[in-house]
């Protein structure tokens, strides 16, 4: 910290401007010789020494002689009450420093905002702090301003100006620390959250593991394991459709039928049941169909054509018996053994080939 004398000289140009606006307090008669370093000045008349107080307004015959003035000036309380040491001290503590021919002034000044704040301290020429004080201090006393310039309303002005930016920024200092508690309780909440979903996921992830070492689950994961010879589900479509509910029974196909049973008509003649002459146009072919043949020397009563099993015109069956009725079936191998009657394969599926 810089050493600062707490007395000050000036040149006296700048007493004389400094004491322009103090006439009105009575210090024609009065010769300035130096002031403290908030612009006071100590002033000597013929009848002794006198102490103008820029803060206060004021100005008072203190001490009769030089000597006096100057041993109540090296004690403590001289230094606090006129050269307002502690107050000097405070701001040279907060980085404030003065030039040659300068002095710490209160913007605004205590006259307006009746308080005498360290953070109001600036740094303003020796001149031109004292006329300012004296002008404000002498419309307060009545005197009227030169020209129509008011100090003391251009120093309330800015008092309030000051007011209100000191409002703004505790305003906002208050909104930013909501916003920052507010953030920091969104945090908060967040981590929780996560927390909570990593013990959950954690928890699952155990639960899981000793399932799958526990033997019950793996008994249980082998029986539901598929096989091959399981079973089809009730609604397999590839089933017969005999087998399923609700449908109408489809038959086998003629070569899947058991000739060597001796099958018979409803007359006992040997042979097929003859088919209805309705039943001689299958769909598409046009021709119509014989209602019996007479069987082949060597074959025996069996007929060659298909016709037990025409009765649903739709079927592969049917497609058969036209094929052999129209003639698009040359020959036939009447001497060959009857076809072995399929049996189901796995999964219980049927096999047409």
């Amino acid at each position: 910290m810089r050493k600062v004398h707490l007395i000050r000289e000036f040149a006296p140009d700048a007493y004389d401007f400094a004491l322009s606006s103090w006439s009105w307090i009575g210090t024609g008669d009065k010769t300035p010789r130096f002031a403290s370093c908030f612009g006071d000045m100590f002033l000597e008349s013929a009848d002794g020494w006198w102490f103008l107080d820029s803060v206060e307004g004021t100005l008072d015959r203190c001490w009769d002689s030089m000597e006096g003035m100057f041993a109540d000036l090296e004690g403590p309380d001289g230094r606090a009450e006129y050269l307002l040491e502690e107050t000097l001290n405070a701001a040279l503590g907060q980085g404030l420093s003065l030039g040659e021919d300068e002095v710490f002034a209160f913007l605004p000044p205590p006259a307006v905002t009746g308080t005498m704040s360290v953070s109001s301290l600036a740094p303003l020429r020796f001149a031109i702090a004292a006329n300012l004080a004296g002008r404000i201090h002498g419309e307060l006393n009545g005197v009227q301003p030169d020209a129509g310039a008011s100090a003391l309303f251009a120093a309330q002005r800015y008092a309030a100006q000051q007011a209100a930016a000191q409002e703004a920024a505790a305003r906002e200092a208050a909104a930013g620390q909501t916003a920052a508690q507010q953030t920091a309780a969104q945090q908060a909440v967040a981590r929780q959250a996560a927390a909570r979903r990593a013990a959950a996921q954690e928890a699952a992830a155990q639960q899981a593991a000793r399932l799958a070492a526990s033997p019950v689950a793996t008994s249980q994961r082998v029986a539901a394991a598929s096989t091959f010879d399981a079973p089809n589900p009730q609604t397999d479509r590839w089933q017969p459709a005999a087998q399923q509910a609700g449908y109408e029974p489809q038959y086998a196909a003629g070569s899947e039928l058991d000739y060597g049973s001796g099958q018979t008509s409803a007359y006992d003649t040997g042979g097929y049941a003859p088919v209805p002459a309705a039943a001689g146009y299958a769909a598409g072919y046009g021709a119509p169909v014989a209602e019996a043949h007479a069987a082949p020397a060597g074959v025996g009563t069996y007929d060659y054509v298909d016709t037990a099993h025409t009765a649903d015109s739709g079927q592969f069956s049917q497609y058969i018996a036209d094929q052999y009725n129209t003639g698009q079936i040359a020959a036939v191998d009447h001497g060959a053994a009857a076809p072995a009657r399929p049996g189901p394969q796995q999964g219980g599926r049927w096999s047409f080939a």
